[in-house]
C-alpha cells in the first residue's frame, strides 16, 4: 500500500509495535492464557514467524530473494497460485504433458560408487587430485553423467540431471569439461557455468580451481566480487586492445586468460554486451546449474542472448574469420528438481537431450533414505519456545535452521544469540550480511566453530556445508520442491541427518499434502518432554524480552 510521507513514519512505528506484541510466550504449551483477551491472543498467533517483505537481491547480490512465501488465500489460507494440488510445484498439474525423452531417464540407484581407478578413461593428473581432495569414487550420478558424454568427449546428446542435493551433482559436469578440455593448445573460453547467485558461483568456482592447475587449465569467475572494470582487465584482454565489434558481434581474440568461466547472469550480460573479447565463439560447454531456480528468474533476458549466441556459432555463423567446421557444443543443465513443464524445457534448445535421474521417477522429489523425518506440532504462539527447547536438545551437532525470509532470519537470529545456553553457538547466514560476513559465517559452521546456523531459502540451493547433522524448518515450506532443497543439506553423500519441521496446528494438513510429491518421506511425531520445555521458558523468555528491544530500536 502507498502511503504519505507524512504518514509512513507513524504507520511503520505502529507495525514495529505489532511485531513486538506478537512474541509471547504462553504459560503453557498448547494452552491459551486465560488473562488475553481475543484480541491480544490473535497478535500472538504467529510469534516470531511474520512474513517479510523486503526482497533479496536476486542475482549478484547473494541468496535468491525468498520464493517459497506467497499472500495466503483469504478463503484456504494457502494460495497455490500455479499448483493445482498441494505439494506440486507451479506448472506441474495431473495432466502436464511430459517431454518424450524425460520418460525413459537413466535411471540411477543411489547406492556404491565406482572407484577411481574403475573410471574409464579418467586422467591420472585428474585421478590424482581428487584424491588429494579426498575423493576415492564417483557417485552414482557422476558415473552416469561420465558414461552418458564419454568422459566429455561426446555431444551426441545434451545432458539434463536431475539429483538430489548431496548426491555430487556439481562434479557429475566438473569431470566431464576438465576431460574434454586436457590437451587444447590455446587458452580460450571453452566453458561456460552460469548460476544464480555470487556464493553459489564462487562455491563452484572453488571446485573448478582445485582441479584446473594439474591440468593446466585456467578458471575464472564473474560474480560482483570485483568491478567490471577489473574482471574485464583480469579475464578479457581484449578489453583493453579496443577491438571493434563486427556486425555486433566481436572479433575472435586471440589467446585468452580462461578455459572455463563460472558466472552469475547479471554480470555475464555485463560482460557479453559491454567489454570487448569478451566472446562466446569459442564455446564447447556450456553448463546451467539450479536450472528451475535460472528459468523462473529472466535475470536480464540471459539466456535468449547466450542461447542465440551459442546456436549462431554452432552453425558457423560465428567462426567465418577463424575458418573451419565447428563442432556442436554440449549443454548440461543440473537441478536437484528439475523442471518437466515442456514450455520451460524447451527454452534452454537442448540437443537430443538425455535424461538422468537420481531416485524414484514415479514422484518428482527424492529424499536420501539415510534421512530421518520429524515434525514438532505446537500452537503458534508457543513456536519460539519450542523451536529454543528442540534447540538446546540439538545444540552440540551441526545444525541448520530454515526461516521462509530474510526478516524473520533476522528476527530469530536475535531470538537465538539472547538465549544463555545458545548464544555462543549461532551464527546468521542471509543476505542482510555483506558477502565477506556469509563467507566468515558459513567457514565457522564449517569448522565446528559455530554450532547452528540460521538461514533464509537463499541456501538451501546448492550450498554445500558437508557434515550438517539436522535441518530445522522453523517456518514450514509451502512446496514439496523448498522442503526436498532444504532437507538436503544434510544425510549428504550417504550419511545419516535429521530434518524437524516446527508446525503450526493449522499448517499439518498442508504439509501431508506437500509431502505426498515426495519419494522416501516418512515423518514421524517428534515429542518433547514437557520438562524439557518448561526448563526452556525462563531462557526463552529473556530472549524475547532481548527481541522487543531490538525491534523498538529499528523503529
Amino acid at each position: 500500500m502507498l502511503t504519505s510521507e507524512a504518514g509512513g513514519t507513524n504507520k511503520k512505528k505502529k507495525k514495529r509495535k505489532h511485531d513486538a506484541e506478537k512474541i509471547n510466550i504462553q504459560p503453557h504449551i498448547g494452552e491459551t492464557n486465560p488473562s488475553a483477551g481475543s484480541h491480544e491472543a490473535k497478535k500472538q498467533k504467529e510469534a516470531v514467524e511474520a512474513p517479510a517483505t523486503t526482497p533479496q537481491l536476486p542475482d549478484d547480490g547473494g541468496p535468491e530473494e525468498d520464493l517459497t512465501r506467497i499472500v495466503p488465500d483469504k478463503a484456504t489460507g494457502i494460495d497455490n497460485k500455479d499448483e493445482v494440488t498441494a505439494g506440486k510445484a507451479p506448472g506441474e498439474g495431473k495432466n502436464q504433458p511430459v517431454l518424450p525423452w524425460m520418460r525413459l531417464p537413466v535411471k540411477v540407484e543411489a547406492g556404491q560408487g565406482v572407484p577411481l581407478e574403475d573410471v574409464r578413461g579418467l586422467d591420472d593428473r585428474l585421478q590424482t587430485a581428487l584424491k588429494a581432495c579426498g575423493f576415492v569414487e564417483l557417485f552414482p550420478v557422476q558415473a552416469a553423467a561420465w558414461q552418458v558424454t564419454a568422459g566429455g568427449h561426446s555431444a551426441a546428446h545434451d545432458l539434463c540431471i536431475s539429483a538430489l542435493t548431496g548426491s555430487g551433482k556439481t562434479l557429475a559436469y566438473v569431470l566431464p569439461v576438465l576431460q574434454g578440455l586436457i590437451g587444447r593448445c590455446v587458452p580460450r573460453l571453452r566453458c561456460l557455468v552460469v548460476l544464480p547467485t555470487r556464493d553459489l558461483a564462487v562455491q563452484v568456482f572453488k571446485v573448478f580451481a582445485d582441479l584446473c592447475p594439474v591440468l593446466g587449465l585456467r578458471v575464472g569467475l564473474v560474480a560482483a566480487q570485483a568491478s567490471v572494470g577489473t574482471e574485464a582487465a583480469t579475464l578479457f584482454p581484449d578489453a583493453t586492445h579496443n577491438r571493434q565489434p563486427v556486425h555486433g558481434r566481436s572479433l575472435t581474440g586471440n589467446d585468452g586468460v580462461v578455459d572455463i568461466l563460472v558466472a552469475t547472469p547479471g554480470r555475464l550480460m555485463a560482460h557479453l554486451k559491454g567489454t570487448p573479447g569478451a566472446t562466446l565463439d569459442h564455446l564447447r560447454y556450456l553448463v546451467i546449474d539450479e536450472t528451475d531456480r535460472l528459468l523462473r528468474q529472466s535475470y536480464q533476458d540471459w539466456l535468449p542472448f547466450v542461447t542465440a549466441a551459442t546456436a549462431d556459432a554452432c552453425r558457423g555463423g560465428g567462426d567465418l574469420l577463424a575458418g573451419g567446421p565447428r563442432r556442436h557444443m554440449l549443454k548440461i543443465v543440473a537441478s536437484a528438481t528439475l523442471t518437466r513443464d515442456p514450455s520451460k524445457i524447451e527454452r534452454l534448445g537442448l540437443h537430443c537431450p538425455r535424461y538422468i535421474a537420481l531416485g524414484a521417477t514415479d514422484h518428482r522429489y527424492a529424499l536420501p533414505k539415510s534421512l530421518k523425518e520429524f515434525k514438532v506440532v505446537c500452537a503458534g504462539a508457543d513456536k519460539p519456545l519450542v523451536t529454543i527447547a528442540l534447540l538446546r536438545q540439538l545444540v552440540h551437532e551441526p545444525t541448520l535452521v530454515f526461516t521462509a525470509s530474510v526478516e524473520s532470519t533476522r528476527r530469530l537470529y536475535v531470538l537465538l544469540s539472547a538465549v544463555a545456553s545458545l548464544k555462543e553457538h549461532v551464527l546468521e547466514f542471509s543476505s542482510l550480511n555483506s558477502g565477506p560476513e556469509r563467507a566468515a559465517a558459513l567457514a565457522a559452521f564449517r569448522g565446528g566453530a559455530a554450532r547452528i546456523l540460521v538461514a533464509s531459502d537463499g541456501m538451501t540451493r546448492g550450498m554445500d556445508v558437508p557434515s550438517v547433522a539436522n535441518v530445522v524448518n522453523y517456518d514450514a515450506p509451502v512446496y514439496a520442491k523448498t522442503y526436498v532443497h532444504r532437507a538436503g543439506r544434510t544425510a549428504r553423500g550417504g550419511r545419516e541427518g535429521r530434518v524437524f519441521t516446527v508446525l503450526r496446528v493449522e499448517e499439518v494438513r498442508h504439509f501431508k499434502g506437500l509431502l505426498r510429491k515426495v519419494d522416501n518421506a516418512f515423518v514421524k511425531d517428534h515429542a518433547l518432554p514437557k520438562a524439557h520445555v518448561e526448563a526452556a521458558r525462563p531462557e526463552a523468555q529473556h530472549a524475547l524480552s532481548v527481541l522487543q528491544a531490538y525491534l523498538a530500536s529499528e523503529e
